[in-house]
């Protein structure tokens, strides 16, 4: 059974390969994912990780707990579903929030 976890405080340049590829030490990771703002498609520094296994997710949490990337200290836990539930509606706020694009055809 995979589990999920909550990485914060990541360097704005990581992407979801580096996550995944720093994480991967502790195991198999099946998915990686770097939150990022969809109007400007900057990293807001906190990301999500699955594991294949608890195992793997307690490894992972134990491993990089206060561990440095890229100069900052980082968060790693287990993911709650109130974390998820918060990335969710801050997602949803913000897509409802982007500008429609035009769709008038110009004048002559």
């Amino acid at each position: 059974m995979s589990k999920k976890l909550f990485v914060g405080n990541l360097p704005f340049d990581v992407n979801d390969a580096d996550l995944a590829t720093v994480l991967a030490v502790a195991g198999t990771v099946e998915s990686a994912k770097v939150i990022v703002n969809k109007k400007t498609g900057r990293s807001k520094g906190y990301g999500f990780v699955e594991m294949a296994t608890e195992e793997m997710a307690k490894d992972a949490v134990a491993k990089f707990e206060g561990a440095t990337l890229n100069e900052r200290a980082i968060t790693v836990q287990v993911a709650t579903a109130k974390m998820e539930a918060a990335e969710k509606e801050t997602a949803a706020k913000e897509e409802a929030a982007a500008p429609e694009a035009a769709t008038e055809a110009p004048t002559a």
